[in-house]
């Protein structure tokens, strides 16, 4: 069995990457730490538990960072609200209810039964996990790098002990989904991006560009998952409400896509990456417009460390193949 830590924002997509990883027969998860991202700290916790609870497994949750590094974060939930605040280049953060719902979920009504989570920070489960089990843990990230830059900093000898880090963040293409260059989860914390691409972990970067290239679910795919009639298939949809009649307003079809669960699946089952290259990334914390930017040095101009496998393409089949096997 692989030993999991699962960092995550939990909004919809993140429920469904957590999904797939408990339901996966070779994984264990020890525990899942939450950071402030698509919802507030607080709301995604309570997102975390009622996923766990969806897979009907007892998973320890832990708390982590409220808000990034060194910026502000505030709440938007209207996208109009969200997007004139990227286009002023406020060094403030901000949420992403606008797209997966004031409660990241969708705004369907999703609560836990219970809201028990761990006493213990996120940051220390982390350090301390890691130490107690060198050279077993596959971290996979699914939300801004705030907790894994506050655990580098306070053990920075976890970067060596952890077996593999697979980050969703960032694009390979220079495409993105908050400004025209920066996606969601760097541009939130771009000072922990920095930290993190900068250690010596060994990371797999899925980009953006992944999910909307190759895990862009139209009126088939949902249709294959509804057809699984299955509580954790239909949960995976409905959870998606908000980014759906979204798209359908913005881009005139129905649907919706899966940046976490694409890296999770990748995390899962590494044959779904079909084509990469290992490089050094670039974080770009400045503000304006190319904050949180990930630049690849494909070419290796810049002559550092080549840490980061860059996923270029990845197999739609092999993708959703595993998603309608691990959501049955």
């Amino acid at each position: 069995m692989k030993k999991f830590i699962i960092d995550a924002d939990t909004g919809s997509d993140d429920a469904v990457a957590i999904l797939l990883a408990l339901q996966h027969p070779d994984i264990d998860v020890l525990g899942i730490t939450v950071v402030s991202g698509n919802v507030p700290l607080k709301q995604g916790v309570i997102n975390t538990l009622a996923t766990v609870e969806q897979a009907e497994q007892e998973i320890k949750v832990y708390l982590g960072a409220d808000k990034p590094l060194t910026r502000e974060y505030i709440e938007i939930h209207s996208l109009t609200e969200f997007t004139n605040h990227v286009k002023a280049l406020s060094s403030i953060s901000a949420s992403a209810q606008s797209v997966h719902g004031v409660d990241g979920m969708g705004d369907i009504g999703v609560i836990p039964k219970s809201y028990k989570h761990e006493e213990k920070n996120a940051v220390d489960y982390i350090v301390d996990t890691v130490n107690q089990n060198p050279g077993e843990i596959t971290l996979v990230t699914l939300g801004p790098l705030t907790n894994i830059a506050l655990a580098l900093q306070k053990d920075p000898s976890i970067a060596k002990k952890i077996n593999h880090c697979y980050v969703m963040g960032g694009t390979s293409d220079g495409s993105g989904n908050v400004s025209a260059a920066a996606e969601f989860n760097i541009w939130v914390d771009p000072e922990a991006a920095k930290i993190v691409f900068d250690s010596e972990l060994q990371i797999t970067m899925v980009g953006w560009d992944n999910s909307y290239k190759y895990a862009m679910l139209k009126e088939p795919e949902i249709s294959q998952i509804r057809e699984l009639n299955s509580k954790l298939g239909n949960f995976s949809v409905d959870i998606q409400k908000v980014l759906i009649d979204l798209t359908k307003e913005w881009y005139d079809f129905y649907g919706f896509d899966l940046p976490d669960p694409i890296t999770m699946a990748i995390a899962l089952e590494n044959s779904i990456i079909e084509e990469s290259q290992d490089c050094h990334v670039i974080v770009d914390t400045r503000d304006g417009i190319t904050r949180g930017q990930t630049i690849v040095d494909y070419f290796n101009v810049e002559g550092k460390n080549q840490n980061v496998r860059v996923v270029t393409k990845s197999s739609n089949k092999k993708f959703m193949s595993l998603l309608l096997d691990l959501l049955r």
